[in-house]
């Protein structure tokens, strides 16, 4: 087979023209990853500042508002411990009224308890004295039946 030399030129041309195209191609794909690689340096710079501004900001404002808070907390809790120990003064004069007022009560108890102890010997005392005059009493019946006699019949024996 025969081809000339103008074909052979123009598929040779047409091949030149084609790694042309692509290599330029490529080069402008390489230069744009370079430009895009360095705006999204630029970019990625920009926020990572953007970003630590905020986070030094939202630092400073949490850790204001956290000792705002820790500051309300401390006072609440000194007042609830103030009145805690308020509360706990005067169930302690209350615990002393009541102890002095037990105490009041248990002598009194004591004094009652010895009353009763001597009136309980005092009733022990009479009811021997009762025995005693009862034993006595019943002696006195025996001696005057004996003196007496026998009681007397309605209708005399004979």
């Amino acid at each position: 087979m025969y081809v000339s030399v103008e074909i052979i030129t123009m598929l040779a041309t047409a091949a030149t023209l084609l790694v042309a195209i692509i290599g330029g191609f490529g080069w402008t794909i390489n230069r744009m990853d370079a430009r895009f690689a360095v705006q999204d340096a630029r970019l990625d710079a920009r926020f990572d500042a953007q970003e630590a501004k905020f986070d030094a900001r939202f630092d400073a404002r949490f850790a204001a508002q956290d000792a705002r808070l820790d500051a309300r907390f401390d006072a609440q809790d000194a007042k609830l411990d103030a009145r805690f120990d308020a509360q706990d003064a005067k169930f302690d004069a209350q615990d002393a009224k009541q102890d002095a007022q037990d105490a009041k009560l248990d002598a009194q108890d004591a004094k009652f308890s010895a009353r009763f102890a001597s009136l309980e010997s005092r009733f022990d005392r009479v009811d021997t004295r009762f025995d005693r005059v009862e034993q006595e009493i019943f002696e006195v019946k025996i001696a005057i039946a004996r003196l007496e006699g026998p009681t007397p019949r309605l209708i005399p024996v004979r």
